[in-house]
Formats: structure tokens, sequence, C-alpha cells
């Protein structure tokens, strides 16, 4: 519990800390009193399983992602906790004996010589586990773990395969619980090498499929987007051409009715396609189709919910060597965030694409904040931050998961304004 809460320390609230830690007390309670009950049942059955299953419910629901992909990260992590705390055992014993006997169990207030151990395991065990949750913190966010998470969908090859593991690693622990502290400890040595060894297969499996299967899926829906848009353009362009061809046959034929009738029939609808489509031309500066159909994809949502997506690119801008699915991601959070808070305001998101240099691309998106909404920028990266009812408020968190070094994202407030900035450095 500790390990993950530091280790995914943005997504953690009050409300699931209480929760987390209650559950985990009366779980261990209802142990204590199951083992005095039946003592003739293994104890693996009441201080593993239920800490296991407590510890995938509430990091599944701390994640908002399936159990099934959290089973093995509980399960390798109790397996850790049983080596560090087998570990931490031998240091404490050792210790122990060093020290004057005596002297522990009046500092303690234990006379037991095993429960001054167990007293002394525990208090060094704790530096460690939060050490160590530092650590992986690090390395979590790097790696986006919990934006992966997230995302990943799994089949039933999966849940049979961590299920059946899970299985055997109970019926291991069985037996083990019979053993002596050294073998209780190879065993867990063995569970945490087995264990990571299926949630690395697991992880790289799903995020290999995820970001293949994403990446084709988002190039291929947002070029196909451009390429009709392009298409619709050309189309209008024939059109247009057409029109004026039709208008001066009416001139001279000095037939004024039939062009005020034609003008009235068949120009001025036409002005709505003008509009619709001169609204994106500035997008054939960008040099990146995938960005420009996303925008595309983004405006005709945008138009759904009555929104008006104005695009500004003054000048040529051509992005390379940059990770297109995370900017991919990010800008299309940011315009779906906009387009949901312009849609309770003024109905008006603007989006401007400049060159800051020669190697910095920022995209800028403003929104109206909606009456009655206060933003508070200390506050909008955290988990589940949201201003709209029955929303999680994953978007700006998901965000953060997803930025580098070489993605960037910025936000302020100008004048009841929300600006967000993409800053890309390539």
């Amino acid at each position: 519990m500790l390990f993950l809460m530091i280790g995914f320390r943005e997504y953690v609230t009050w409300r699931i800390a209480i929760i987390w830690l209650s559950l985990v007390i009366i779980t261990m309670s209802l142990g204590e009193v199951a083992s005095n009950l039946w003592p003739q049942v293994p104890l693996a059955y009441f201080w593993i399983i239920p800490i296991v299953c407590v510890t995938t419910f509430m990091s599944s629901r701390l994640l908002y992602t399936q159990w099934i992909l959290m089973l093995p990260v509980a399960i390798f992590l109790n397996a850790l906790k049983r080596l560090v705390g087998a570990i931490m055992g031998v240091i404490a014993k050792a210790v122990a004996q060093s020290a004057s006997p005596m002297l522990l169990r009046q500092a303690i207030g234990l006379h037991s010589t095993a429960d001054i151990n167990l007293f002394l395991a525990s208090i060094m065990m704790l530096p460690v586990i939060i050490i160590l949750g530092m650590l992986a913190h690090r390395w979590l966010v790097q790696v986006s773990a919990a934006d992966f998470l997230q995302r990943a969908r799994v089949n039933i090859s999966d849940y049979l395969l961590v299920i059946l593991f899970f299985a055997i690693y109970i019926i291991a622990y069985v037996f083990a619980m019979e053993w002596s502290v050294n073998a209780q400890t190879y065993m867990a040595i063995a569970a945490i090498v087995t264990f990571g060894i299926i949630g690395s297969y697991l992880i790289s499996n799903k995020n290999s499929h995820l970001n293949d299967a994403q990446l084709l899926l988002q190039v291929s829906n947002y070029n196909e987007l451009l390429s009709h848009h392009n298409r619709d353009l050309h189309l209008f362009k024939h059109d247009y051409e057409n029109i004026l061809l039709s208008m001066s046959a009416f001139i001279q034929n000095n037939d004024m009715a039939g062009l005020k009738r034609y003008f009235t029939t068949e120009v001025m609808p036409a002005r709505v396609t003008l509009n619709r489509q001169s609204g994106l031309s500035d997008l054939s500066r960008l040099d990146m189709p995938t960005v420009s159909g996303l925008i595309y994809a983004k405006y005709e949502a945008a138009n759904g919910q009555n929104v008006h997506l104005v695009v500004t690119i003054l000048e040529k801008v051509t992005l390379a060597d940059i990770p297109q699915i995370k900017v991919v991601r990010i800008l299309g959070n940011l315009l779906d965030n906009a387009t949901d808070a312009a849609a309770r305001a003024n109905h008006q998101v603007a989006l401007t694409v400049k060159n800051r240099d020669a190697h910095t691309t920022v995209f800028s998106i403003t929104n109206q904040i909606p009456t009655h909404e206060a933003v508070d920028l200390s506050v909008i990266k955290k988990s589940r931050f949201t201003t709209k009812p029955g929303h999680l408020g994953y978007g700006l968190s998901s965000i953060e998961q997803l930025t580098t070094d070489q993605l960037v994202v910025n936000y302020c407030i100008e004048e009841g304004n929300f600006i967000a900035e993409l800053v890309i450095k390539h």
C-alpha cells in the first residue's frame, strides 16, 4: 500500500488513502482472528489472499484501470515485502544479539526475543519501502505507467495467465509457511522473479500492441480526414469557378432577375461551405499530416458541440524527429478540454501555431473560462481535478504523464481566458 501510494502519489487523495488504510487494518484484524479460530488452515489463506485482493482492488481504483493488470503488481509487491522482511529480520536478529537484551526489553517494552526481532525488522523496513517507492515514482513517471494502465485492454488469455500463476503462488506459500525462514526467503525471491517476468511480459506486450494499434489507427483516421478535407477544398474550388462562370453568363445576357434568383438559391448557401473551408486553410502550412488531421478532426467535433475552433498558422511549421503519438494525444486532450469549457462559455476556441525560434514550436490554445467556474493553476494538474460534474478529471493529470523534456505543457490565465501551451523542442 505504502509503496503504491508513493509510486503513484499524484493520484492519491485523502479519501482513497483513508479507505485503503482502513481496509488493510480490517483485513489484518480479521486474519488474526481467523488464524486463531482455525489454526489448522494454512496462514496463506488468511494473510496473503485477502491482502493481495485489497491491494489489487484499491490500486485499480486509484488508477481507474482493470484489476487484472494490477494483480501481478500486487503479488510482486507482496513477494518483495516478504523478501525485504526476511532480510530485515536477519539484520534485526544481528542487532538484537549485538545489543544488550535487557536494554532492548526496557526500551521497547517487549520481552519475547521473537517479538523484539519482529519489531526491529518492521521499523527498519519502513524507510526501505519509502526509498524504493520514491525511486519507483521517478521511473513510473518517465515511462508514463499510469497513463498506460488506464488505456491498456486485456483479453481472456491475460486473465487465465495471471490467475493461474496466482494460484501457484498461493499453493507454494501454503507449503512455504511450514518451511524455515531461509526457505521462505528463497521462495520470495522465486516469486519476485516469476511475477516480475509475467508483469514485464504483460506490460511490454500490451504496450507494444497498444502503441502500434493506436498509432496506426490514429494516423490512418487523421490522414483520411485530412485527405477528405483537401478533397473538399479541391471540389469547392472547382464548384466556385463554375459558380463564377454561371454568374458571368447571367451578366452577359443582362438577366438580372435570373442572376438575383441564382445568387439567392445557389451562391448564398455556398457561403457556409466557403467559411467552413477557409477556416482551416492555414493547415496547409503545418507540415505534419498526423497533427493536421487531428486538428481537422477536433474542428469537426467542436462544430458538433456548437463551438467554433479558429486555427491560425501564419508561417510554415515543420515538426521532425518528435514523438508524434504523444503530440497527438497531448494536443487532442488540450483541445477536448478547451472545447468542453467553451461549450459552457462563449463557444469560441483559438488555436495558434507558431515557431518561437528555429528549434521550438508552440501550440497555444485559448478558451474563455465559464462563468461561475474558478480555475486554480496550482491544482489543475492534480489527479481527478475537474470543473465538470460527473467527470473523473483525468485530462490534465494524464497530460502530465506524457510530457518530457522535449514536450512541455504550460498553463496561464489572462483576462478570464484559460491558455494552454504545448511547447515542442525539435
